[in-house]
């Protein structure tokens, strides 16, 4: 949806969402460390590279673009840019320096913190260590109380990247922080330390907090890998014969994937990734990235009364195969 919300700016604004962020957000603020896109940051100096855990050992990866649906987060900025972005926010709309000139109107600052929908309670591993009694979602914001105070935060993940942006807009207090490891949920830790030092408080390690989190989480990952394993059913053979399964499979929300035999092995591409399919039972498939650091996964083909492939299934997401071209 923040796609659909970059395409509607276009059709208002009359050029493209990139042209319309420089010029309504990024050129009234001064952030001149900011671009809308990855392809932007060609040619600039100290732009930080992504990391990712690989094997047990943190690594160099590449850069995922995601400058096809930019409005949903193709954005490049730096803490000093981002605090200028802040400041506006801090002070219901207004261009930091003391002008009094409004970047957003009274209207539409009220506008984008006002509570649109109830988000659920789930939507972050933290919240239960945070115990907020009600969260809310506006527009590009999660809400909260923390100890009496209301927040609004958001983050963003982008494969070895991560940030979160989180204000106190009652106590004008306002913490961004960028990462450029894959999930590094210190990000979390930051922004609730900051918080409790603003008030005076120092009685809890968020550090520890989190580091037994998510080694929790990781050991029930690992436990779910396991049950999947022990799941695998050997001696198996595909239905049909490897070719029989390429083709296009799409799904209007998830896009298209692209399954061929190549060197008597099923390949599949999916947006910028490319994989090999090797076999795991029945019509099942391993699915092992090229990138290294995207996790193994597992596809289906479903076969239609003929005994033909007629639906690809990835986790929740389910593909129809598209009638081959005449």
């Amino acid at each position: 949806m923040y796609a659909a919300a970059g395409a509607v700016i276009e059709a208002v604004d009359r050029r493209p969402w990139t042209e319309a962020i420089k010029a309504r957000i990024f050129d009234p603020l001064e952030m001149r460390e900011t671009v809308a896109t990855l392809a932007g940051t060609a040619g600039r100096a100290n732009v930080a590279s992504p990391h990712y855990m690989v094997n047990g050992e943190v690594r160099v990866i590449k850069n995922r673009p995601v400058d096809a649906v930019a409005s949903a987060g193709s954005v490049w900025s730096s803490v000093s840019d981002m605090a200028k972005w802040m400041q506006c926010l801090l002070d219901e709309g207004r261009i930091p320096g003391g002008s009094g000139k409004r970047l957003l109107s009274e209207r539409t600052f009220r506008e984008l913190f006002k509570p649109q929908t109830i988000a659920p309670d789930s939507m972050y591993p933290t919240t239960p260590l945070v115990k907020p009694h009600w969260m809310t979602y506006a527009l590009g914001w999660f809400q909260q109380d923390y100890r009496g105070r209301a927040v609004d935060f958001h983050t963003g993940s982008i494969d070895g990247m991560v940030a979160i942006h989180g204000l106190i807009r009652d106590e004008r207090l306002g913490v961004f922080a960028l990462g450029n490891l894959d999930h590094a949920e210190v990000r979390h830790a930051l922004m609730y330390t900051v918080f409790d030092r603003y008030a005076g408080r120092a009685d809890r390690d968020w550090n520890a907090d989190l580091i037994k989190l998510y080694g929790d989480i990781e050991k029930r990952q690992t436990e779910a890998r396991k049950k999947v394993e022990a799941q695998h059913v050997t001696g198996t053979s595909p239905s049909l014969p490897l070719e029989k399964y390429a083709g296009t499979y799409a799904d209007p929300l998830y896009g298209s994937i692209e399954v061929k035999l190549d060197q008597g092995a099923l390949r599949l591409k999916y947006g910028t990734g490319t994989a090999t399919l090797s076999h795991w039972h029945f019509n099942t498939f391993r699915v092992k990235w090229a990138d290294e650091w995207r996790p193994a996964g597992l596809i289906t083909f479903d076969l239609d009364a003929r005994g033909e492939p007629q639906m690809l299934e990835q986790g929740d997401a389910r593909f129809t195969r598209k009638p081959p071209m005449r």
